[in-house]
């Protein structure tokens, strides 16, 4: 069998176009994904950018977090995600929170806008999602599950 040094080891060149395909994949789901955040930027408010919607999903998930804890989550310039949070108060997505135990913190919180369209895009692509895999096994959606929570945590490591 061909082998090929990767700079990992030896590998057979079979498991190197297995590596290749997967990459492949990954690449054209990153670009569904950023087709995702595009259209959920739309519906949520004509004027809001892709780049924000991950800051507005953590907000969403949240009961109140501070802009440094979304600046350690998604590892992004404080300069960048104020601009950010700026955007979103003046769209009426997110308020500001004096923090009661540090009144030098504010917490950002969803307003109940956010909540609603939210709640509507993912109504929306919740369906859509399962009407594409309602043919599919239960096995291969369990097998689904497994891998993209096998990779996720295999990537976090770096």
């Amino acid at each position: 069998m061909d082998t090929i040094n990767s700079g990992i080891g030896t590998t057979s060149s079979d498991r190197i176009d297995l590596y290749e395909s997967a990459e492949q994949q990954l690449l054209e789901f990153v670009s569904v994904i950023s087709r995702t955040k595009r259209e959920v930027a739309t519906r949520m408010e004509h004027r809001l950018t892709p780049g924000a919607i991950p800051v507005l999903g953590i907000i969403l998930k949240s009961k109140g977090i501070s802009q440094s804890e979304i600046c350690d989550m998604l590892l992004i310039d404080k300069a960048v995600l104020s601009r950010m949070v700026a955007k979103l108060e003046e769209l009426g997505l997110v308020t500001r929170e004096v923090d009661p135990e540090d009144r030098r913190v504010s917490q950002l919180l969803p307003t109940d806008l956010a909540v609603t369209r939210w709640r509507e895009w993912l109504s929306s692509w919740r369906s859509n999602l399962r009407s594409s895999m309602s043919s599919w096994a239960e096995d291969d959606l369990a097998a689904l599950t497994g891998l993209l929570g096998r990779l996720t945590s295999d990537l976090q490591r770096f």
